[in-house]
């Protein structure tokens, strides 16, 4: 057992065939990895030394765990920023946004309803995103692009959002409806700026950070 200004961890250790002690963070767990024959007394030193990194990660971690928004199961489901009471149900199909409350009913109680309340959710997302499109539309005309582009809504893991400059659309992830609306504008002024400049160059972002100033910040949450 080990404790750090009030707060108490666990200790493991894990012998492997390895030359070096690595630590990692498991929970409240201090995770010792040490090689086969290295003394106990040493890797229990090596911990002591690393109080202030081991509660620099646990604090870090608190932090995330309390900040992130994406619904990871529970009864509070973020919209736009604030938090919502989200109550199950089975039965038919319906989902109703009553003050601070969600109602899903859904036939079944897997993750299919989960789903079907993130489409229900996406035309709030994309009369949002619409709002911005027209807002930042006119910088595209300034670089003779005179088309709007479509914008889609779909579940995406590991984007935020994509730009088919070929197609003339832009798709944004479903999983944006949990965050504050400054970062969908930012995903927006991003993927329209991709008709002008496929790439990330400095020239992309300098053209992002004259539409928004504080971009780096929005980025930051949104890697939260």
């Amino acid at each position: 057992m080990l404790e750090i200004k009030g707060i108490r961890f666990d200790v493991e250790i894990r012998r492997k065939k390895i030359k070096n002690l690595y630590l990692r963070l498991e929970g409240n767990k201090v995770v010792a990895s040490a090689p086969l024959r290295m003394p106990e007394y040493q890797i229990y030193r090596f911990i002591e030394q690393k109080k202030d990194w081991i509660y620099k990660v646990y604090d870090y971690n608190v932090y995330k765990s309390r900040v992130t928004r994406l619904y990871k199961g529970g009864d509070t489901f973020y919209l736009f920023d604030q938090p919502y009471r989200l109550v199950r149900s089975t039965g038919r199909k319906k989902v109703a946004v009553v003050d601070d409350t969600i109602y899903l009913v859904y036939p079944d109680d897997g993750e299919a309803g989960i789903k079907y309340l993130y489409h229900y959710l996406d035309k709030y997302l994309l009369e949002r995103a619409e709002q911005f499109l027209n807002k930042y539309l006119y910088f595209l005309e300034d670089y003779g692009y005179d088309l709007i582009p479509d914008l889609k809504c779909r579940i995406m893991t590991s984007k935020w959002g994509v730009c088919y400059t070929r197609k003339n659309l832009i798709c944004i992830s479903s999983y944006l409806v949990h965050y504050p609306l400054k970062c969908l504008e930012y995903i927006m002024i991003h993927e329209m700026t991709h008709f002008l400049i496929p790439n990330h160059s400095k020239r992309f972002y300098d053209i992002i950070r004259n539409k928004m100033p504080d971009y780096k910040e929005v980025v930051a949450t949104l890697k939260l």
